[in-house]
């Protein structure tokens, strides 16, 4: 390759949904598709039996299940799982609402959101510590 030369990658589209099955789901890329169609956050959503990849955290705004899902390695405890918010607001992370995750598994994905929300995420996979 000379230094005109520029290599692009490519991927196929995720789309839109509103469901997904079976599938792997690369959250940077299905935030970016969303964005470039004009919303703003990842809404109205079903995901079942996909694989969730990271990199990313995922903020849930409200309206959104998971229904036996494996949220990821946690390393023996839940908790690492979590981003608590140290101000009002949390940049770089990706919103989602109103979606239903049944029976997936995460890959390198984190959880942060209101302490209610995280309160109710470290109950329902227990302590581990």
């Amino acid at each position: 390759m000379t230094d005109t030369q520029s290599a692009s990658i490519s991927f196929d589209a995720i789309g839109p949904g509103p469901e997904y099955r079976n599938g792997s789901i690369w959250l940077p890329q299905l935030f970016l598709e969303t964005r470039q169609a004009g919303g703003g956050n990842i809404e109205g959503r079903t995901f079942i039996e996909c694989l969730i990849e990271g990199p990313g955290i995922l903020l849930p705004l409200g309206g959104c299940h998971f229904d036996a899902c494996n949220m990821g390695e946690a390393h023996g405890d839940p908790r690492n799982l979590m981003v608590k918010p140290l101000a009002d607001r949390v940049t770089g992370t990706i919103p989602i609402q109103n979606c239903k995750f049944i029976r997936c598994r995460f890959l390198g994905v984190g959880f942060t959101g209101e302490q209610a929300f995280l309160d109710e995420m470290i109950a329902g996979l227990g302590t581990g510590a």
